[in-house]
């Protein structure tokens, strides 16, 4: 069994990153009761949401269950989990064994780990399951030592009466020198795509500590393609403990822990950040620190409830201790629940693309659920609205006759409208990432799919051309656009990175330029000999004959764009946002949901 002494020591240094390019939202103004800086104001509460040890939560909300995740205890070993029934995040949490011993979300580790080192969870739901992500040292060496490793576990469903993860991996996913520690997965709300980030540093050495992230596998398991830096610290007396990515009006951010968790100095840190891989900006400073009884506030996760909602759930000490962990066996990190005032993830329905009609006389819409919108002169030809889905839809493309379409889903599933032939997909199969866009034949004949890793499916008389499955890239593929002149395609990535095969000509990036947000989308000219990329901020990239028409760059935005399609007839473009909005450029408007 472990119990509070079990916990790392934290090291200590200070954030520094310069010549960032980063678009935040904007801050919002306190409530009386809470404490702000920057881009975020929470709540004060008064006592905690569970009095007992819960040091480094994490909480998710599935069926009607809040279950707060933490580092284990004597009430749970190895990884501890307290439920809450109730409705209101904040109240309720309990042992679902019913008693005070056996609440453990982790009742077996594997042979590679140390017993009783296992730290800071982070969950999430993933590829049609939930993944737990952890660390834990290696056998034979104790923790904080340098031995510290990044762990991962799944289970099919969580429930009341057993909320448990199974491990039965041979080895760490990743353990480099020097340990690893607090990974938090999470899920792009606007791609689908998951990533993973944690600290570097164990706390054994004195070398500066980083804050790293990867995309991962489709279902959350595995990395896909090399880890990368979001931010470093290079002096001393600071951390980056439990970092997790947040998203919040279209923007992302970076939440992690400073000062030292031992004692009252520990606080609650957010950082704006270019994409889901960063960069990440210098904070203002902490918005969270020591207040009333509770110490040393830290550790902190944002979780959504049943409505939307973000909340921050929190460790702090319940006394002003100075040596906390070795002081007092009185001395324990209770569990916090603060309201927050950042805006949802996501909508609850997301508009995922948007696509013209071979004419140019109208433009459908389409949404993460398949419910399909005709504007002008497009016509519906039927939806996936009101049936299960496996994964949710990507984008909804057109015949080249215009009287069908073909929809996508993020598992590689296919749907088949109109004149559209369905000629096979990847929906039930393995996929190494998720499926992030179609492209058809200029026949109708068949289609492409590309997924997040640059992995290319060809199905009918598509023709495979290459692609950058299995190769390193610096950031995730998330659109693609074919070579209208002949046999060719293009990827592109977040970073605006450009991957042309066969015919398709290559016309520039912006993959070694800083963006202010990461690009989603792209599309080809009407002749093939140039393209245009969009940002989730609306800025408009154009390369080759591709002409400029103006963007949504560095206007406010309800919701990020998420997609764009052109007009063949005006050489115009339109962009369509997360909630449906749509921004006509050199194209005529035909509405908006």
């Amino acid at each position: 069994m472990t119990n509070s002494t079990t916990w790392r020591r934290a090291g200590l240094a200070t954030l520094a990153l310069a010549g960032l390019a980063v678009a935040g939202a904007a801050a919002a103004g306190p409530d009386d009761a809470s404490a702000a800086t920057g881009r975020i104001a929470v709540s004060l509460p008064a006592s905690p949401s569970f009095a007992a040890d819960a040091g480094d939560p994490d909480v998710v909300y599935s069926n009607g269950t809040y279950y707060a995740f933490t580092t284990g205890t004597a009430l749970g070993n190895h990884i501890q989990v307290v439920i809450n029934t109730s409705g209101d995040p904040t109240a309720g949490y309990g042992s679902y064994t019913g008693k005070s011993y056996g609440s453990t979300a982790l009742p077996d580790i594997p042979a590679w780990q140390q017993m009783n080192t296992q730290t800071s969870p982070g969950v999430a739901s993933i590829g049609g399951h939930w993944v737990m992500w952890y660390d834990a040292s290696l056998a034979g060496h104790p923790g904080d030592s340098g031995f510290s490793c990044l762990a991962v576990a799944t289970a099919a469903s969580l429930t009341t009466s057993s909320p448990a993860f199974t491990d039965n991996s041979a080895g760490s996913p990743w353990c480099p020198a020097g340990g690893v520690l607090d990974p938090s997965p999470f899920v792009d709300p606007t791609t689908h795509v998951p990533y993973l980030v944690w600290k570097s540093n164990d706390g054994s050495s004195a070398a500066p500590s980083q804050v790293w992230g990867v995309q991962l596998s489709a279902d959350g398991t595995g990395f896909v393609g090399s880890p990368t830096v979001l931010l470093t610290v290079t002096a001393a007396e600071q951390t980056t403990d439990n970092p997790q990515l947040v998203a919040s009006g279209g923007s992302y951010f970076l939440l992690f822990s400073g000062g030292n968790f031992e004692d009252s100095s520990y606080n609650e840190q957010f950082a704006s950040c270019a994409g889901p891989l960063g960069p990440c900006a210098n904070p203002p400073g902490p918005f969270l620190t020591t207040y009333g009884g509770a110490h040393g506030p830290g550790g902190g996760s944002i979780f959504q409830d049943a409505a939307g909602h973000q909340w921050l759930a929190f460790a702090a000490w319940n006394n002003p201790c100075t040596d906390c962990t070795g002081n007092s066996s009185a001395n324990q990190r209770e569990l916090y629940i603060a309201s927050t005032d950042l805006a949802p993830a996501a909508p609850a329905v997301i508009y995922a693309g948007i696509a013209s009609t071979p004419s140019g006389d109208g433009y459908w819409l389409v949404d993460s659920s398949g419910a399909v919108h005709p504007h002008g002169g497009a016509t519906s030809f039927g939806s996936m609205a009101g049936l299960p889905l496996n994964a949710p839809i990507n984008h909804l493309v057109p015949t080249p006759d215009g009287k069908g379409y073909w929809m996508v889903a993020a598992d590689g599933g296919i749907f088949s409208f109109g004149d559209a032939r369905f000629f096979g997909s990847m929906g039930g199969q393995h996929l190494n990432a998720p499926v992030v866009d179609l492209a058809p034949t200029a026949d109708g004949g068949g289609y492409w799919l590309v997924a997040a890793d640059g992995g290319i499916f060809a199905f009918g008389d598509a023709r495979f051309l290459g692609s950058m499955g299995g190769q390193h890239l610096n950031r995730p593929v998330v659109g693609m656009a074919v070579d209208p002149k002949g046999l060719g395609y293009w990827m592109v990535a977040t970073d605006g990175g450009i991957f042309a095969f066969g015919s398709a000509g290559f016309y520039g990036s912006t993959g070694a330029i800083t963006l202010n947000l990461p690009v989603n989308g792209m599309s080809a000219t009407p002749d093939g000999a140039g393209y245009w990329m969009v940002a989730s901020d609306g800025g408009i990239f154009a390369f080759g004959d591709a002409r400029f028409q103006g963007s949504m760059g560095g206007s406010t935005l309800a919701a990020p764009v998420t997609g764009m399609a052109t007009d063949p007839g005006t050489g115009g473009y339109w962009l369509v946002g997360a909630d449906g909005g749509v921004f006509s450029f050199g194209a005529p408007f035909y509405g908006s949901h």
